[in-house]
């Protein structure tokens, strides 16, 4: 995926945002306050304009940026959203250029370049032209809190710190399955609990690993135009 902008609700690039990344795809467990305060982050009348999230592998990160910049785009506000992790040559920091004229900017695994001067000292003027930038949200996303990952620069790293922080918490077994279902639901599936809990039991327990999993059994679902069973699972995932 490439640099994602949006004037309105037009992509100005040929690359959509997942359909079903949207807050209401996403299982809250005990994050409902982080999905309250991403919703009014949304309001150019927020007072907190700067978003850090955290947290392992898998926990919702993406989903969560890619469902901020969705809900803007459809509020008619210009958005950016950025996937640090695959665009970490320094070629790519030209990217940070003229953001301050959006209303909403996402970036995506700050902690993929940020061991990098080059790009500290990008981001570092990114954060200070979007301070003086009235009504411009900026919301990122890393593995570790703001003290734990590596940074370059010492001025970057506190105003990293600076932000509101919230530390995605991880899914219950119950909510994970919860969360399978309602993908599949969004896909036309119907997703027995039996057969998200055999999925839990045999496959990672990984989110984004678990969605990787769910859409190869829609593809594979349609095609033999099947039920998604427990014995369907198992013989199309050789498991």
């Amino acid at each position: 995926m490439a640099a994602l902008a949006t004037t309105g609700t037009q992509l100005a690039l040929p690359v959509q945002l997942p359909d079903d990344a949207l807050f209401t795809t996403f299982e809250e467990g005990n994050n409902s306050e982080l999905i309250a305060t991403l919703k009014a982050l949304l309001s150019v009348q927020t007072q907190t304009p700067l978003l850090y999230l955290w947290g392992r592998t898998g926990c919702g990160k993406t989903h969560l940026l890619h469902a901020a910049c969705t809900a803007a785009s459809q509020a008619g506000q210009q958005v950016m959203y950025i996937p640090l992790r695959e665009l970490t040559d320094t070629a790519h920091i030209s990217l940070l250029q003229g953001l301050d004229n959006y209303d909403l900017v996402c970036l995506d695994d700050i902690d993929a370049v940020t061991h990098s001067a080059v790009w500290c000292d990008a981001l570092f003027a990114l954060y200070n032209r979007l301070s003086d930038s009235e009504g411009c949200r900026l919301l990122i996303s890393a593995r570790n809190s703001a003290s734990a990952i590596e940074v370059a620069l010492p001025d970057l790293r506190s105003r990293l710190q600076a932000a509101a922080p919230y530390a995605i918490k991880l899914l219950s077994d119950e909510a994970k399955v919860k969360a399978l279902q309602t993908h599949a639901e969004a896909r036309g599936l119907q997703l027995e609990g039996e057969v998200g809990h055999f999925m839990l039991q045999r496959l990672s327990r990984d989110m984004h690993e678990l969605m990787t999993v769910l859409n190869r059994l829609d593809k594979a679902s349609m095609a033999e135009q099947r039920r998604l069973t427990v014995p369907f699972v198992k013989k199309t995932l050789s498991i």
